[in-house]
């Protein structure tokens, strides 16, 4: 396992779980209001369905900050889940710049596309840093 670095790597996985708890609950508990501020009231429709799928976003958000949280547990494992976050990063990123690009989102989401794209670039590295002293879970 790797031992320089191991409280800095634990620390940033916490963050990352953090970060991603910080978005969850607004999206599931204030989902009309989060909506809105990313689609702007405008655009807003009365449809329910987007909503409800909104929150499930907001659920996956949690999900996904939940397995951030594991890694930081014991960071010489997991890795699969370090390999997924990247995915879910990336994701995040493309598709908040891409709807922001083409006029669909306001320019609020650009701050958590940019937090997530650093916190992708930090999950590289910690895979590069780490994939000769830990295996894949």
């Amino acid at each position: 396992m790797m031992n320089i670095g191991n409280h800095w790597w634990k620390k940033m996985w916490i963050a990352a779980a953090a970060f991603n708890f910080m978005i969850a609950v607004p999206l599931i508990f204030a989902t009309a209001w989060t909506y809105d501020l990313a689609y702007g009231i405008a655009r807003h429709s009365a449809d329910a369905m987007a909503l409800r799928l909104w929150r499930d976003f907001g659920i996956f958000v949690l999900l996904i900050g939940a397995g951030y949280y594991l890694v930081a547990l014991d960071i010489s494992k997991n890795r699969g889940l370090a390999l997924l976050g990247v995915f879910a990063k990336l994701f995040d990123v493309v598709t908040l710049s891409y709807r922001y690009s083409i006029g669909i989102a306001e320019s609020v989401v650009l701050i958590p596309a940019a937090i997530d794209g650093a916190f992708m670039l930090l999950f590289i590295v910690f895979l590069g840093k780490t994939k000769n002293t830990t295996h894949l879970a």
